[in-house]
């Protein structure tokens, strides 16, 4: 078994902080600049815990 390096090792803590980001409803970029991941990792992440990145644009 091999181990990617490219993407990042993802924590309890970290898996929680991305759901509460998330969940404020965040932008990716701004989640990503939060927790010091790229975004196409926490877009990644994301998808595959099934947590939505959409925010409303009606009230931004």
């Amino acid at each position: 078994m091999t181990i990617n390096q490219d993407q990042p090792c993802w924590s309890v803590e970290a898996v929680q902080r991305l759901r509460e980001l998330a969940n404020a409803r965040l932008p990716p970029e701004i989640i990503s600049a939060a927790m010091h991941i790229p975004v196409i990792d926490i877009r990644r992440k994301a998808a595959e815990l099934g947590v939505s990145l959409e925010i409303d644009r009606a009230t931004n």
